[in-house]
């Protein structure tokens, strides 16, 4: 049966009225991105990002109502993306290898971008929870690893008694440790398997691993 002509028409106008709000949502994006990391998160407006993105403030409002909104929302598209394309490629190799496979992902993003890598690390550990979904995105981090840690396990490379969530933890706390060492400047720059890095997971392994 052939749908009536109005009905086609709204499902067309339905179409375009949702293209046009991921348009503005992904120039809403991009222009908090780009003075995020020219200005800084505390020295950008809301207005600033609304007129960059060439939209009113009242719109951007029923995108993000806060500036923490939007960093988060950065966050979660490109970092959340790129740690999404790790886990679904996960190589067949021992436990360190594939965390760092994992962290590199981290790695090459806050690379290809140092300033708003600095905004990532100084201001999403205080971001109001549980609004955000920050933790909601460490948590799922946390549990995918121990996944991995889990798999471990079964092939012997982990004690059975380690808590695998708490070591998941650990080894996500040592790799977020690196990043602010280097972005502070106390450190130079990571690159996708860092040795520095992975001496560091190497340490903690090392207790993990059952009596040989």
């Amino acid at each position: 049966m052939k749908a009536a002509p109005g009905k086609k028409a709204s499902a067309a106008a339905l179409g375009r009225r949702e293209r046009g709000k991921l348009e503005k949502l992904a120039r809403i994006r991009a222009a908090a991105h780009r003075l995020f990391a020219k200005q800084g998160f505390a020295n950008t407006t809301t207005r600033e990002i609304a007129a960059e993105a060439d939209i009113g403030s009242g719109t951007l409002f029923l995108y993000a109502p806060t500036k923490e909104d939007l960093l988060v929302l950065i966050f979660q598209e490109e970092i959340g993306r790129a740690v999404d394309r790790r886990f679904a490629r996960v190589p067949n190799a021992p436990l360190l290898e594939q965390v760092m496979h994992v962290f590199n992902a981290l790695i090459e993003h806050h690379a290809s971008d140092p300033e708003l890598a600095r905004v990532f690390v100084k201001e999403l550990p205080f971001v109001d929870e549980p609004r955000h979904g920050v933790a909601q995105f460490v948590n799922q981090l946390y549990t995918r690893l121990a996944a991995l840690i889990e798999d471990a396990k079964s092939r012997g490379e982990i004690a059975a008694d380690v808590p695998s969530r708490l070591l998941a933890q650990n080894l996500f706390g040592s790799c977020f440790q690196h990043f602010q060492m280097w972005l502070s400047g106390s450190m130079s720059a990571l690159e996708p398997n860092d040795e520095r890095l992975r001496a560091a997971l190497e340490l903690q392994l090392r207790g993990a691993r059952g009596r040989e």
